[in-house]
Formats: C-alpha cells, structure tokens, sequence
C-alpha cells in the first residue's frame, strides 16, 4: 500500500467514530462574517461563488460516474467548511471544488486519479481551467493539503440521505405515495448541497425538514405512523424539540436558494474571485 493512501485508511479510522459536526455548526451571523465577506465581498458575490464552485464539483462528479450521495454530498460539504475559514479572493473556486471532490473520493472509497479529474473539468470547463494540465493538478494537489488542515484531519460526514430512508419507514400510507415524498425529499437534499445548510442544522434535522416540505408540497395530510399518540407530531418521534419555525427555516432557506439561482446568470468562468 503506498504511503499516502496508508496516511488515508490511519486518518479514517480515527475519526470515522468520532461525531464532530457540532464544531462544524454556526449561525446565520457567523455566515455574515466569513473570511469572503470580511474581505469586501458581497453576500451576493460570495452565494454566487459557492453555487459556481458546487456546479463545477457536481458537473465533474457526474461526468466520472461519482455517486452524488456519499462522494459529492461529501465534497459539497467540504467545499462549504472551507469557505467558512477562508475567503473566495484568496483561494478560486474552481480549484478548490476540484480538490473537495479528489479528497472526497479517497475518503468515500470511489477513488479518481487527480489527473482524470483535472481533465474531465478542463474538458466540461474550459474556460475556467485555461492553464495546462499539470499545472492544474500541481494546483489541486497542492490546494488539497490545505483543505486537509483546514478540515484538521475531520473528514468523516454525515448526510441527510440515510435519515430520510430510515426515517421514512416510520409512515403508515401506501407504498407509491410515500416513494413519491421520498424521491421529493431526496431531490430537496441534492439541491441542498448546493447551500449552506450543512453548516447551520444537523443531517438528522435537514432531513426531518426536507420529509415536511415535500409532505407539504404533495400535499400529503391526515398522516399516521407507527406508536401514534394523541396531540404528538410525527417528527416528535425522531427527534426531541423540534419546531415548526424551525423546519420553515430550512425549508425557506432551500427556497431562497431556487430563486437565487434563477436570479443569476452563474456563469463557471475562470473561477477566480477578485
């Protein structure tokens, strides 16, 4: 086994038991005073970057047949804790996207050779990877380590996808309509890698508020599950202290994004941050 993919399975097994996402959790305060924002970039400017720099993520991903739960959800949420401790003007997300997704295949076991994934995004995007091939896979390679100690070493992630499908067997209703919540749902939880809500809310919850918008939006009511009890709430079941505002909250923060996204041209140029 070569050395560095032994410093990966060591790295692995440390932290693969260890539950840190509440170091990884802040506020929508903290999100208005990241590094980008300090630095003069506007919240707009800096929502743009992040939906450009998760479309070249997820565009290479689906090109080199990366699944999008766990490898790109995992890189998505990479790309988002980074951006958390650094700025958009310091580091181009062009870049760093690729090198969330290279790290993210090490870690979820659907490894790429940082060459094949330099090529399949100067192939998609040319126009952002203008430079020759290796000087980008110096850069990605280079731009790796950094991200490894900004994660400090902690790149075990959780995600919504396996709340929902376990959460989802809890219904009593019948088979096609609660595929049809699911498939909802899940589509909800890709488009939500897109946000920041992996840095606000747990997986468990996003989950919970995901399974409520697509009820809603089906408008699937007089609902029943296993060990109803009078005056309970089906997500009091999963988890203790759960609101209503706050499920709204997230399903309102998925919503802004479809609107912002439909409000800019987002166009991948050469992924540079001035």
């Amino acid at each position: 086994m070569k050395l560095l993919e032994q410093f990966f399975v060591v790295f692995k097994l440390l932290f693969m038991a260890s539950n840190s996402i509440q170091e990884w959790l802040c506020s929508e305060d903290a999100l208005q005073r990241t590094p980008s924002r300090l630095g003069g970039l506007s919240e707009k400017e800096e929502q743009t970057h992040r939906v450009n720099g998760i479309r070249i993520l997820m565009d290479v991903g689906h090109s080199l047949k990366l699944s999008a739960n766990p490898t790109m959800a995992t890189a998505c949420v990479y790309f988002h804790r980074f951006y958390l401790e650094h700025s958009f003007k310091e580091f181009e997300y062009s870049i760093t996207a690729l090198g969330c997704l290279f790290l993210a295949g090490k870690v979820e076991e659907t490894p790429k050779k940082c060459k094949d994934v330099v090529a399949k995004a100067m192939e998609k995007n040319p126009k952002a990877f203008p430079s020759r091939l290796e000087k980008h896979v110096e850069e990605v390679m280079a731009l790796e380590r950094v991200i490894l100690q900004t994660m400090r070493f902690d790149l075990s992630v959780d995600h919504p996808y396996k709340y929902l499908l376990s959460y989802a067997k809890n219904f009593i209703m019948d088979k096609d309509t609660m595929g049809r919540v699911v498939q909802n749902a899940w589509t909800f939880a890709n488009d939500a890698n897109s946000t920041t809500l992996c840095l606000l809310w747990e997986p468990e919850i996003i989950a919970i508020a995901l399974l409520y918008m697509s009820f809603k939006m089906l408008k699937v009511e007089d609902l029943n599950w296993i060990n109803k009890q009078a005056n309970e709430n089906w997500w009091d079941l999963l988890v203790h202290g759960l609101s209503v505002d706050m499920m709204e909250k997230i399903c309102h923060k998925l919503l802004d994004f479809y609107s912002f996204k439909k409000s800019i041209e987002a166009p991948t140029t050469n992924g540079r941050s001035g």
